[in-house]
């Protein structure tokens, strides 16, 4: 159970902090596509995690993963148009991956509970 925890703390904060340690970040779409759906499975661990270990309630944990729902179909969208409208479906990709990160610093908050 711990390791589990753990082990979703650690991706959420390796795909946050590869920047910020001169690791190589996603450039292109397709890159970005990648990171955007591994967050959504970190997500849906991490919450899960959490409520296994009683850090978050199930009704907070059901919204997270409603969340992520939002997040996956987002990143569906923005790969489906990404062909004939590149722009919007960076722009898209871009807002489900702020919303990501709201959500994985929520967890992190969580996670000290």
């Amino acid at each position: 159970m711990k390791a589990k925890l753990f082990l979703s703390a650690l991706v959420l904060t390796v795909l946050t902090a590869c920047a910020s340690l001169g690791l190589a970040k996603p450039e292109s779409f397709n890159e970005k596509a990648s990171v955007a759906i591994s967050s959504v499975t970190a997500v849906r661990q991490t919450a899960a995690a959490l409520l296994q270990a009683d850090k978050i309630t199930a009704a907070d944990a059901q919204n997270i993963q409603n969340q992520a729902n939002n997040a996956r179909a987002g990143i569906t969208v923005a790969i489906a148009i990404n062909a004939t409208d590149p722009k919007a479906a960076e722009n898209r990709l871009t807002a489900v991956l702020v919303g990501l990160n709201a959500i994985t610093a929520y967890l992190a908050t969580q996670q000290g509970k």
